[in-house]
């Protein structure tokens, strides 16, 4: 935008004024853009239980501002709670941005007293301070939670009340306008210089690497959502009637709030410790710097992702169908794989394609346990912006796009049916 300007009014950098996207505010205004969907897709859910609520209101006499601070907000807190904490979970943990942005952040200053300065002091003190932090946030939001009131919504026909009118031409503009403004700001305006970049680069024509690295990603994020998902189910099926396994199951469930940089680092001085008792007792072997380090990693961050798909499924199974299995003969193993897995299918793929997306999007992990020259998409991308060769990181970052917007769709066509 600054070159079109400055070749346009034949400018120069020092003559004119521009917001600084390398800033503070530059982190908040890009994050907000990319996050907000975390907080818009919990709080739609909401508001579609409260639509008969609001006409109740609008019957007994209350404007649509009262309905909104008496009814509307009350009623979608939880999900607003839920969904700011998630957010606030990822900007913490989130190392790529802040490290492009020049933002100092928790993760940033782990990576680099680390790697670049070689301080485990500072390291542990930074990773120490953010473990209070998180759990704090951890804490607050389940106060929250816990002194939140339940509102239960009246099944009443309401249909044809609930559908809502703008008069006038300008308030219908200003409707469209800031519905259109976060799409606008977070995905079309930034996916133009990468399909024009993409194509300028030679997208579909480009080096045999650029295959290989998509190869990488695409491969590991299968092999990451499918062990995730095959011991959620495991984990799932069992914690339902199994305290212990199910108390284990949530405490393993808070990897997902903990900071990657800190499970990166973690999993390092661990893997290293059993690589020297296994190289001093049995056989020379390095378990630091491999594709099962990696997968490690990952799923100790993503479990919570597919157990909360899983265990969400399971708990809308009948335990009927469970004990009618059981007076047919079948065995809890057999209940499992020929009735709750058929039954769960929705949930089970849903929990696959985040963790996949999520694996595919990783990059603090991979930066720091990958084997050598293992690269992955994420990882390309960040080695092409820190030399800021911004065109040749377009196509990269198209594909991460592609994939998300893919995985995005099936979500949403899974949810549809699953309503109807």
């Amino acid at each position: 935008m600054q070159s079109s300007l400055r070749d346009i009014f034949q400018l120069s950098k020092g003559d004119y004024w521009f917001p600084e996207i390398k800033s503070l505010g530059g982190g908040i205004l890009v994050m907000g853009f990319s996050l907000y969907p975390y907080v818009y897709m919990l709080v739609r859910s909401s508001l579609k239980n409260v639509s008969n609520s609001v006409t109740i209101a609008s019957t007994l006499g209350f404007s649509s501002l009262k309905s909104l601070f008496s009814v509307i907000i009350p009623s979608i807190r939880p999900s607003i709670i839920a969904g700011l904490s998630l957010v606030l979970m990822e900007v913490i943990t989130d190392f790529g941005t802040p490290q492009f942005l020049a933002i100092d952040t928790f993760t940033t200053g782990i990576y680099r007293t680390w790697f670049l300065l070689h301080d485990k002091y500072s390291t542990t003190v930074l990773a120490v301070a953010e473990l209070i932090f998180v759990a704090t946030l951890i804490a607050i939001e389940k106060k929250l939670q816990k002194k939140r009131i339940s509102y239960s919504s009246i099944n009443t026909n309401a249909d044809y009340h609930n559908k809502r009118s703008v008069s006038g031409a300008m308030p219908l503009i200003c409707t469209y306008i800031m519905c259109a403004l976060p799409i606008l700001l977070g995905f079309v305006l930034p996916m133009i210089p990468l399909i024009y970049w993409s194509i300028e680069k030679g997208f579909f024509i480009y080096e045999a690497r650029f295959y290989n690295i998509i190869a990488n990603s695409i491969s590991l994020s299968i092999i990451t959502a499918l062990i995730s998902i095959s011991i959620a189910i495991m984990i799932g099926y069992t914690a339902r009637k199994n305290k212990v396994i199910n108390n284990v199951a949530r405490l393993i469930s808070l990897g997902y709030a903990i900071p990657n940089a800190i499970i990166a680092i973690s999993i390092i001085i661990f893997l290293s410790r059993i690589s020297s008792f296994i190289t001093q007792y049995i056989v020379e072997i390095s378990l630091v710097g491999t594709i099962g380090a990696l997968v490690y990693s990952y799923l100790f961050r993503f479990f919570a992702i597919s157990f909360k798909a899983v265990e969400s499924g399971l708990k809308k199974t009948p335990n009927e169908i469970e004990w009618t299995a059981y007076t047919m003969g079948h065995g809890p193993i057999s209940t499992c794989l020929n009735v709750h897995i058929p039954l769960i299918k929705k949930s089970i793929l849903s929990g696959f394609l985040l963790v996949f997306m999520d694996t595919i999007k990783e990059l603090t992990a991979t930066l720091i346990i990958r084997p050598f020259n293992f690269e992955t998409i994420s990882t390309r991308i960040y080695e092409l912006v820190s030399d800021e060769r911004y065109r040749e990181a377009a196509p990269f970052s198209l594909i991460i796009v592609i994939i998300g917007l893919i995985s995005t769709i099936t979500l949403f066509t899974l949810d549809d049916k699953d309503k109807k």
